[in-house]
């Protein structure tokens, strides 16, 4: 039902909201996209409030869940607030009929009521005009925790119009109150985006003079429309008070070119300015030493740059200022765009990259910190991967700076996957991983990235003074109560991982029958329940290898590895990971103990249900066995499991993935020198990767990769969807021949676009090419919702 409510309103499709209320029983609180801040999770009530644009579905919400439904909070607003910052009158009418008109005073967020909100509706300001009626005009004076009136918000936000009304019933004498840092609605007119109609409007009503009024940091409406607005603001002005008052210092002795080339939405303003008042404009620089050439290339793009090229040559771009940082510094911290550092490159050449501030920062630590994974990928073009370890300030290199990054995570998991996830411990001067670093600054979705590359160990990780990843997450001011709730349950869940595997003694655990309770069988063996004299309950694995003559050579040597690979297997504390807890050798019986899942493999869950999966659950499974193959791949000695299908894979009644069934010898040492057993015992030759069936040699031994097991979780998903993996009807014999002349074959129609993608890029047939397990989470088809 969540699933269905969430889609419907990210599409827009009030038809199907409007049906499925016929279900809804009660005031769901689910996740939802679209938002400024991506995903967002909140009452059903306030989505609706937030995003139909059908005033029956909010009808039909209120007759189905009550008024009540309207009174909840997300910690702070109502649906009310808002209702009252999207929509229309009807809506607040709506509203007023349910509740009355006290609802609109509750204080919500910034202890805004819903006057407040009205006064920031961008599309309309029907509902500022209508609770204004209902509430009387002394609404219109309250202050929220900054001082602002919902006069000084209308301002800001909505047009003449909405002033004119407000006059109707102030009078003039309720223009002149100030609010947050004294200023007054001319400052909050001067910051309006979009248009200057509300500025024109105020400057003709209450006279020039007030252009030149400060606020309490120093700046007049001119810096702030030069900051907001574009050229026609600056004419308009320049014909109120002349071209001096471009010159005038204000907030860190910064003129009005200084403010135009901060702004982001246009630099038409800058451009214009340039013009006006000269190119020695651009050279000035402010009490902290930059000039409009530092701030165009933090806050502008490419255009500007070449603006100022024409203007004043290349030079500029090498012009030091706070920090002893350069345009190029500044072009890295970028947050708009990266075309600014892109073009500067270029045209300076790349070494200017490597140039550190007098922090020993580079352009390089900057883009980690602002910037996203097309920012990287062109360092590395430009530097290669070298110039990602270089120290900055306290010793950190990039992935310090990306796990900093509080625009975008992309950065972090594109350094992770071309480093390898090691670097997420490297430690910087004051002794902190990237990982703390991910938990002070980041989001609860990037800290479970870090997990998976690191395992559980991640949240264990303590630096010099003791403070734990929780500690830091307590910094996190954003994401702070997400993030301890969600360590405190991966705490529990590590307490499951007690198993003790220094057990002696053991027995098979018996049917009423008196048989052995048998879990399943593969092609290695067979699998039992066993209890140790621990008193714990495993599952033991039971192998009995060829002991042919012609195999006990290759025999010898996959048991001393299989040894080897279980120590490491041993140490592995992942949640989706099958813990493994010793192996013993009696009579040329091999056993292998593991914890004992409760839960159902992929395959068996298939053929209970009688049907494959919907693709929901294909990009849930797939995003946990993703962020896993991350995990397993990014370890030194790398780790392959080299046998990915759906009956190794098992989901637990929690709906959590465990990869299950690494057999014999699966931990190889490097990731092209493996030892192994032939095709048809070590795995399912449907999901072999061509260059598997292409290579064995002839002691039968393959050359296993972290791209075969890709490929094979290609086929996994293809299993997923059919039931079958692909070519399940050619026969092994043949299929080296039909996957070297024909292409994989094709997902189920209804499979999305997406997913088809996805797919490819686990399939590809050139290893080279295929996707590896970093860029598959990346896919498009992993982070749709």
């Amino acid at each position: 039902m969540e699933s269905r409510l969430a889609a419907a309103l990210e599409a827009g499709d009030n038809n199907s909201l409007l049906q499925l209320f016929q279900e809804v029983d009660n005031n769901l609180t689910i996740a939802v996209g679209g938002y400024k801040t991506g995903l967002l999770e909140q009452s059903l009530a306030h989505h609706i409030a937030y995003k139909s644009t059908d005033l029956q579905c909010f009808r039909a919400q209120i007759e189905k869940l009550g008024p009540e439904c309207l009174t909840c909070t997300d910690k702070v607003n109502t649906p009310v607030h808002c209702a009252a910052v999207t929509q229309d009158a009807s809506w607040m009418k709506l509203i007023y009929e349910t509740l009355g008109s006290d609802c609109f005073r509750k204080t919500g967020q910034y202890r805004r009521t819903a006057i407040h909100c009205a006064a920031e509706n961008k599309a309309s300001n029907s509902a500022l005009m209508l609770l204004v009626d209902k509430c009387g005009c002394d609404t219109l004076m309250e202050t929220d925790e900054f001082g602002d009136t919902p006069v000084h918000l209308a301002a800001w936000k909505q047009g003449p119009d909405s002033l004119k009304f407000i006059k109707g019933l102030l009078g003039p004498s309720g223009f002149h109150f100030k609010g947050c840092y004294q200023r007054t609605l001319i400052h909050y007119a001067a910051m309006k985006t979009g248009n200057n109609y509300s500025l024109k409007w105020l400057v003709d009503e209450q006279g020039s003079d007030t252009l030149n009024v400060m606020d309490a940091t120093g700046y007049t409406p001119v810096h702030l429309a030069a900051q907001f607005q574009g050229s026609n603001s600056m004419q308009f002005i320049e014909a109120k008070l002349g071209p001096d008052c471009f010159h005038q210092r204000g907030k860190f002795q910064r003129t009005a070119i200084h403010c135009a080339a901060i702004n982001a939405v246009s630099n038409s303003a800058l451009k214009w300015l340039v013009e006006e008042c000269g190119t020695d404009t651009l050279s000035v620089a402010d009490e902290k030493g930059n000039t409009p050439v530092h701030y165009a290339a933090a806050f502008q793009n490419s255009d500007s740059m070449q603006f100022f090229k024409a203007k004043i040559g290349l030079d500029c771009f090498h012009w030091t200022g706070q920090c002893r940082q350069t345009a190029i510094h500044s072009a890295a911290a970028n947050t708009v765009s990266n075309s600014a550092l892109k073009w500067l490159a270029d045209e300076c050449g790349s070494e200017i990259l490597s140039v550190a501030d007098e922090r020993g920062n580079t352009p390089v630590h900057f883009a980690a910190m602002k910037q996203g994974s097309d920012s990287m990928q062109f360092l590395k073009g430009k530097l290669g991967l070298d110039c990602f370890y270089q120290p900055g300030q306290l010793n950190r290199a990039a992935i310090h700076m990306a796990a900093m990054n509080e625009i975008s995570n992309t950065a972090l998991k594109w350094l992770v996957g071309e480093l390898g996830s090691s670097c997420l411990l490297e430690k910087d001067s004051c002794d902190r991983s990237p990982v703390h670093l991910v938990a002070q600054h980041q989001d609860l979705e990037t800290l479970r990235f870090v997990r998976d590359c690191l395992g559980d160990c991640a949240i264990k990780l303590m630096d010099a003074d003791k403070k734990t990843v929780a500690d830091y997450a307590r910094m996190n001011k954003k994401h702070r109560d997400e993030m301890l709730k969600w360590i405190s349950e991966q705490q529990v869940l590590l307490c499951q991982f007690s198993l003790d595997p220094n057990f002696s003694n053991w027995d098979y655990l018996l049917t009423n029958g008196g048989q052995q309770q048998l879990l399943g069988q593969g092609g290695f063996g067979k699998v039992f329940k066993a209890f140790t004299d621990k008193q714990q309950t495993v599952a033991v694995k039971i192998v009995h290898p060829d002991s042919s003559s012609t195999l006990s050579s290759q025999l010898s040597e996959a048991m001393d590895q299989e040894k080897k690979g279980m120590e490491i297997l041993r140490g592995i504390r992942h949640t989706n990971v099958v813990l493994f807890l010793k192996t013993e050798t009696t009579d040329g019986e091999i056993r292998i103990f593991t914890e004992l899942i409760a839960g159902h493999s992929l395959l068996e869950l298939m053929q209970r249900l009688k049907k494959p999966f919907d693709e929901l659950a294909v990009r849930k499974f797939s995003q946990q066995v993703c962020s896993t193959l991350i995990f397993l791949h990014g370890r030194n000695p790398v780790i392959l499991h080299r046998d990915i299908k759906c009956s190794n894979i098992m989901l637990t009644y929690e709906g959590i993935i465990k990869l299950i069934d690494f057999g014999l010898a699966k931990e190889i040492i490097t990731a092209t020198s493996t030892r192994g057993y032939s095709a048809n015992q070590l795995t399912t030759v449907h999901f072999m990767a061509p260059e598997l069936l292409n290579c064995e040699n002839d002691e039968g031994r393959l050359v296993y990769t972290r791209k075969t097991d890709v490929w094979a979780f290609g086929c996994t998903v293809f299993e997923m969807l059919t039931m079958k993996p692909p070519n399940s009807k050619v026969n092994w014999m043949k299929l080296p021949a039909r996957l070297s002349t024909q292409d994989m074959p094709d997902l189920p129609p209804e499979a999305s676009d997406n997913l088809r993608y996805f797919y490819r890029r686990c399939v590809t047939k050139n290893p080279k090419e295929r996707a590896d397990a970093a860029e598959l989470l990346r896919h498009p088809f992993l982070q749709s919702q």
